[in-house]
């Protein structure tokens, strides 16, 4: 999976250390959640749930975008909880239960929690840590997961966009006004985008209120088929015909958003799922993916919005 944004989201693990998250490992503890609870025909959701918990977290006004994994998983158990899957908030928040790192709860400690993780001055940091440590010692607890301090903080400023942002929906993309299934879409695509969706070469999935955005999935086997292109197919035929079907895209996005009525630009993500399937069967070319994206690139060249997410799988 290619991300094309910019800013990368860190974890911080248990011991200290900082890796990049993986939205992957995340989708199939969660595809997991649903199967375990017998949800499969809702396993779809899973997608969509990390997508808006990226969204959130790469929109966050945290100076660092470093973050807790028991912060990501409270929050992903938040957003199942609020779109009516309890059962598998249950299992999810299970299944991640591992042992929890404490720390001492005296103000310099919180303190240089809340710096480092709540992205607040130092100011405002000793301020919030002489509250939360006054209650900690009320409480005669000396040391306590980083995740309940930070909460305990937030419990005292809960007027801070950047210490709740987690808590709701305010930083995913504005909310479009009605919703669209797959079936409207196809109603109101012009001509180009039609025809593709008829040939098996794209499809489109509905407007959702959970991560509203326009989401592409284009197939590269079906296309080459749908061009009567000769194997082995090079990319001096191929990429013409790949910019022409991108200005088709592009023609099915701005359709969606005047069907919407949408002012902001919603979040564009495409998928090319069957792409290294067609490089090794169809191009005779083994699995590349420097060429997967070369591809890619060609094909969203037309799009006149920034490409959110890109997916190879």
């Amino acid at each position: 999976m290619v991300q094309t944004v910019a800013k990368q989201i860190f974890l911080r693990d248990a011991d200290g250390g900082i890796t990049p998250f993986d939205t992957g490992e995340l989708q199939t503890r969660l595809i997991g959640s649903f199967l375990a609870t017998g949800l499969r025909e809702e396993s779809f959701m899973s997608e969509e749930i990390v997508l808006a918990l990226e969204y959130t977290l790469l929109n966050s006004p945290r100076q660092e975008p470093v973050f807790c994994k028991s912060e990501i998983d409270a929050a992903v158990i938040r957003l199942l909880e609020g779109i009516g899957f309890p059962e598998v908030a249950h299992v999810f928040r299970r299944n991640g239960h591992e042992q929890i790192v404490r720390i001492a709860a005296d103000e310099v400690t919180v303190a240089g929690l809340l710096v480092s993780h709540l992205g607040c001055s130092a100011e405002r940091a000793a301020h919030i840590a002489q509250l939360v440590a006054g209650a900690m010692k009320q409480l005669h607890i000396e040391s306590a997961s980083p995740h309940l301090l930070l909460e305990m903080a937030r419990h005292y400023e809960r007027d801070l966009a950047e210490e709740d942002f987690l808590a709701d929906n305010t930083l995913l993309p504005g909310v479009p006004q009605q919703t669209l299934t797959r079936k409207d879409i196809y109603e109101i695509l012009p001509e180009a985008p039609r025809k593709l969706v008829d040939a098996g070469v794209l499809r489109i999935n509905g407007i959702t209120t959970l991560f509203p955005s326009v989401r592409f999935f284009f197939f590269m086997k079906e296309f080459a088929r749908s061009e009567k292109l000769s194997f082995p197919v090079t990319e001096l035929e191929i990429e013409p015909l790949l910019y022409n079907a991108g200005k088709a895209l592009e023609e099915a996005r701005c359709a969606i958003k005047k069907a919407l009525h949408h002012p902001e630009e919603l979040p564009c993500c495409l998928a090319l799922p069957d792409i290294f399937d067609f490089l090794e069967s169809c191009a005779g070319s083994a699995p590349d993916q420097r060429l997967a994206a070369e591809l890619a690139s060609v094909l969203t060249a037309a799009l006149d919005c920034e490409l959110y997410h890109l997916a190879f799988d």
